[in-house]
């Protein structure tokens, strides 16, 4: 009889599979991407700006107050060294992700209530339209919204399930021994580097064992 693999050497043999998450961050109104992930590590704290989910067109009729209590902080849990695909332009996504962000063990992750995204298609999505309407009828005073922020539209003409995307609710705040390492185009690691001696920077244009090779002390 084969001997089971335990959970750990089966999520080491899965390739597919990484035990880290990854926030990519990119331009504003007026910063860059660069700039952007500096303010990020300067105040220690990623914000949540922005709300993704199925409902947002009804939360976009909202009150500012409750508008906020759909915002998140989203991260992929795709393989450090595929990062560079996220990067491209995808057609029907209109976010534009660059070369710089942080990247933080799942585990961590899940401790301070980040949760992978929920797609849905068809009629499944009956159910959390009619919670929806309930608890906005309660003003979002049950926490329903920390539900609700996760859920995404899936069918043939919006699908992006492939991001294998994590949402925290709200902002997330952390120490620099957090973060497992930090991501920018090459040219940039000794600025950040020099900057924030704790953390170790590589390249998300890296192939897998310029990464190892890296991080390996880490």
């Amino acid at each position: 009889m084969v001997e089971p693999l335990t959970r750990e050497d089966f999520l080491d043999k899965k390739r597919d599979y990484s035990p880290f998450l990854v926030h990519l961050t990119r331009a504003d109104e007026s910063c860059s991407a660069k700039e952007v992930l500096d303010t990020i590590i300067n105040e220690k704290t990623l914000r949540a700006y922005n709300y993704f989910c199925i409902f947002k067109d009804r939360i976009a009729e909202l009150e500012e107050s409750l508008r906020s209590k759909f915002n998140v902080v989203c991260f992929t849990e795709t393989p450090m060294d595929q990062i560079e695909i996220l990067l491209k332009p995808v057609y029907g996504k209109n976010v534009t992700l660059e070369s710089y962000g942080l990247v933080f063990k799942k585990k961590y992750i899940r401790e301070k209530d980040g949760n992978p995204a929920l797609y849905v298609t068809g009629d499944l999505s009956l159910p959390l339209w009619r919670l929806y309407e309930e608890a906005k009828a309660g003003s979002f005073s049950s926490d329903d919204n920390k539900l609700l922020a996760l859920v995404n539209k899936c069918d043939e003409a919006v699908d992006f399930h492939w991001e294998r995307e994590w949402r925290i609710v709200g902002n997330l705040e952390f120490d620099l021994n957090d973060i497992y390492c930090g991501l920018c185009p090459e040219d940039d690691i000794p600025h950040f580097e020099d900057k924030y001696p704790e953390v170790k920077f590589i390249s998300p244009c890296w192939g897998i064992n310029k990464i190892l090779d890296k991080l390996v002390m880490k």
